[in-house]
């Protein structure tokens, strides 16, 4: 059952932010869904392991998004290594433990890659993608990681 509820999750959190992405674009609807399964990852795996996926993962975003390859490449890794350490000295079961681990982490790799969009393209600072989008992915992490049920099936408590 653990197996099948992480593949659903994952799956779903793809097709959420595919969804978000192609079709409420225009709607701004800000979450990060791909950061939640970055986040999962930092909590569950190895040091290594981690790396490598928040840097795929964020070249992908790099393609997707702003077609600019590296940003949000360098970001992610950086966030991803501050989530693999401070998620080894927090309590996971509070979920206002866990609001915080996203929303700070999200709000320092997305203050990053602001800064380099504004060097590279004179884009201003954002605070709809520093505070905004950490904010509303931080709360669906709740919601989706909120029980202690799910927390059993995630393998998070």
């Amino acid at each position: 059952m653990n197996r099948k509820f992480k593949f659903l999750i994952f799956i779903l959190l793809i097709l959420g932010e595919v969804i978000i992405n192609k079709y409420f674009h225009q709607l701004r609807l800000n979450l990060d869904l791909l950061y939640l399964i970055l986040v999962y990852i930092s909590i569950n795996s190895g040091y290594i392991k981690c790396i490598m996926v928040g840097t795929v993962i964020g070249l992908i975003i790099d393609y997707f998004c702003m077609n600019i390859m590296g940003v949000f490449g360098f970001s992610r890794t950086l966030a991803v290594f501050f989530l693999f350490q401070l998620s080894r000295r927090i309590d996971l079961n509070n979920n206002f433990f866990v609001f915080l681990l996203v929303f700070i982490s999200l709000s320092v790799s997305n203050l990053i890659a602001n800064i380099f969009f504004s060097i590279i393209l004179n884009f201003g600072i954002s605070l709809r993608l520093i505070l905004i989008q950490p904010f509303l992915t931080g709360v669906v992490a709740v919601l989706i990681a909120g029980t202690r049920k799910a927390k059993r099936y995630l393998d998070v408590y």
